[in-house]
């Protein structure tokens, strides 16, 4: 392909020349050409240099902006995360937000003994939505809690009594335990009166929070200027005034609960299928705020694909811009109100006990007597028995492109192991977040393996029960029919490392030592590695090399710490026989398992660095 182009008089133009120094070269070459007779002065201190450099410098930025322009629709070079978002929206999908930590709490009431055991009648019930604290953190209950029954909402056994006894051996009180899930995050209700203005086609409606996990339930109701909020009564119905959440607004077909439908397999909560129009979507801005966008049509109009299968049916116009195929816009002199959630975040990922508090909660007592109906609320007590993990930030630009990447093969479906960890990631926040997920596939088997942040932001493999359930479930809608799911906790490979580096005889040694732990530690970042992964050495070698000050790497070894204060996971890979769990580095790498990520826990002591500088050797 050639890259000029012919000008008067068989003169031609280049245009390989695409940075400043080449442009003011060919500009030269141009000048000497078309105007040979007109410019005799080309030095730096003339006027025409100032015009060189001038359009040199014009054309060499237009040259940048028209690469980065292009560079941002292409999702493997994108770095703006603005054109990330752009690109998900193109193929369809939907970068989350924060997501929630999820965690087991102990509730503990104290009551009246009646007879041989604990008074019935004192056994409160603590609604689903109650605020418990931990810290800054604030938690909401999942379900109901009943003091009066031994199993939770979903049939599994979670309580227990504990008779209480005074100085001489007599049943004073039993303390009555009840276990169950709760959730990061506050419930908030935003309410927006809609105008003739607001009724128009794809209304969107921003919520005022930065922070939001997700819309639980969104009613309609005739009128503006209400004085007070719906009950949670009326945000859990069914009826007309109900908006469905959809994840394209041409769904015309929900699935939803079914109160009135009987269970009888404790977990499996009954659901149906229902026909509506009245449906929105939501999706995040890059900044981290949410936004819903509601339908296009109005109630009166036609669905259009109905309008198609009726005959003698005339198809206008009108018909293709005003259906509710794509959803019922909002109508006009009615209110909109919004129940949502805020929260979650890596902060959310509290350790055991740290949630003590009662908060704002909902707890109804029922007994004769108001006095020890008020003494029995008031001894209400919380303590999470479990670390609260699945909490999760915004993602960064390197997850939203990965995000992007796995998502767009899945297709909505699982087929290979890469969708089935892509599906893990967009299951909704509600239901928890893993830190990192792996995959591998055992006879029609498919092993889900994930990890969790602890408090201080480092892996771990203890995972909530609920987690794997939730994720086993969201799953079994994308599986192929063949594929059974496990889910199961990852392993975290602690590592430690030692380097051996040569520096300059007129360098600083311990500001060299620190630099090349930074850089081990960055290395390893689990932010930035994903389970399964190869870890070359060289490549650690290389960015060593790099730092100021270090003339050569002269080795590097690694080591798989285990049991203490490390995990008790062991690399599958083998180690170099009579040593201390020194990994044999197989052509220069590690090569970790589906199942396995590296982590340094504690790099001040985990790395260690061999300095020799002249004929001095020192170990940090």
């Amino acid at each position: 392909m050639a890259y000029t182009t012919t000008g008067t008089g068989g003169k031609q133009i280049s245009y390989t020349e695409r940075d400043f120094v080449g442009i003011r070269n060919e500009l030269i070459r141009l000048t000497n050409i078309y105007y040979p007779n007109l410019i005799k002065n080309t030095d730096d201190s003339s006027i025409y240099s100032v015009f060189l450099d001038l359009n040199a410098a014009v054309a060499d930025n237009l040259n940048f902006q028209i690469d980065r322009t292009l560079q941002e629709t292409v999702l493997q070079f994108a770095q703006e995360r603005n054109s990330l978002y752009n690109i998900a929206r193109t193929y369809g999908l939907k970068i989350p937000g924060n997501r929630p930590s999820v965690c087991l709490c102990d509730f503990s009431i104290v009551v009246p003994p009646f007879g041989d055991k604990e008074d019935e009648r004192y056994l409160g019930f603590l609604r689903k939505g109650s605020q418990v604290r931990g810290g800054s953190q604030v938690f909401e209950t999942a379900n109901d809690c009943d003091f009066s029954s031994p199993y939770s909402v979903d049939g599994v056994p979670n309580r227990t009594k504990v008779p209480n006894f005074d100085a001489n051996g007599i049943i004073v009180s039993y303390t009555i335990t009840k276990r169950e899930v709760v959730v990061n995050g506050v419930t908030k209700v935003f309410k927006k009166s809609i105008t003739d203005v607001d009724s128009k086609p794809f209304f969107k409606l921003f919520l005022p929070d930065r922070n939001v996990l997700g819309v639980t339930s969104v009613i309609q109701k005739s009128g503006v200027g209400y004085s007070t909020l719906p009950s949670n009564s009326e945000f859990l119905t069914t009826s007309d005034e109900k908006y469905y959440e959809v994840d394209a607004l041409a769904e015309q077909e929900i699935f939803v609960l079914d109160p009135s439908a009987p269970s009888d397999q404790p977990g499996v909560k009954p659901g149906k299928y229902i026909k509506t129009g009245q449906r929105f979507i939501s999706e995040f801005t890059p900044e981290g705020f949410f936004f819903m966008t509601f339908g296009g049509g109005n109630d009166s109009s036609q669905n259009l694909l109905e309008s198609f299968s009726k005959f003698g049916t005339t198809v206008t116009p009108n018909k293709y811009l005003n259906n509710v195929s794509l959803g019922s816009s909002v109508r006009p002199n009615t209110t909109l109100f919004i129940q949502y959630r805020v929260g979650g975040g890596k902060a959310s990922n509290v350790g055991p006990g740290a949630i003590s508090s009662i908060g704002l909660v909902d707890f109804t007592m029922s007994g004769p007597a108001p006095a020890i109906n008020q003494r029995v609320r008031s001894s209400l007590k919380v303590n999470n028995v479990t670390a609260a993990i699945g909490g999760d930030d915004l993602m960064t630009t390197e997850e939203i492109r990965n995000y992007i990447a796995f998502n767009f093969a899945a297709q909505n479906r699982a087929v290979s192991l890469n969708d089935y960890i892509a599906r893990v990631r967009t299951m909704p926040a509600q239901f928890g977040a893993a830190a990192k997920v792996g995959a591998i596939e055992v006879e029609n088997k498919i092993k889900i393996s994930v990890l969790s942040f602890t408090p201080g932001g480092q892996l771990t493999s203890a995972i909530s029960s609920v987690l794997k359930q939730n994720i086993a479930e969201y799953l079994s809608n994308y599986r192929m029919i063949n594929d059974y799911i496990e889910v199961g906790s990852g392993k975290v490979i602690d590592l430690g490392v030692d380097v051996d580096i040569l520096i300059q005889d007129n360098s600083t040694q311990g500001e060299i030592v620190s630099t090349v732990i930074n850089c081990v530690k960055d290395f390893f970042d689990v932010n930035s590695n994903e389970m399964g992964a190869l870890v070359n050495v060289s490549d650690l070698v290389s960015q060593i090399m790099s730092k100021p000050g270090v003339t050569n790497v002269v080795d590097v070894k690694m080591y798989n710490k285990v049991g203490g204060q490390y995990s008790n996971s062991v690399l599958s890979q083998p180690f170099i026989p009579n040593t201390e769990n020194e990994i044999f580095l197989k052509d220069g790498a590690i090569f970790f398992q589906p199942d396995e990520i590296p982590q340094i826990k504690f790099p001040s002591k985990d790395i260690r660095v061999r300095v020799k500088q002249g004929e001095n050797v020192t170990y940090s």
